[in-house]
């Protein structure tokens, strides 16, 4: 605690992570929007499928993202 509060740094370092988890979040929201991002069952077995499916999505948009990136800023070895 003592590290965070001497080390401007190592706060700001912690805020920008902190930033990012907020717009996954946000990210998340929008992307499960079914009953304003709840669970739409009881069920656990329906819950575990309804998060698997988000994950996939996560997943899906980061691959995405990540050729989008490649594309516009190619590797230098070609």
């Amino acid at each position: 605690m003592c590290q965070y509060l001497h080390d401007e740094a190592l706060r700001q370092e912690i805020n920008e992570g902190l930033n990012v988890v907020e717009i996954w979040n946000s990210a998340n929201d929008f992307i499960f929007y079914g009953k304003n991002g709840d669970f739409a069952s009881n069920q656990t077995a329906m819950q575990e499928l309804s998060m698997l499916c988000l994950h996939l999505l996560q997943i899906s948009l980061v691959y995405i993202n990540t050729l989008m990136i490649q594309k516009y800023f190619p590797s230098p070895r070609g």
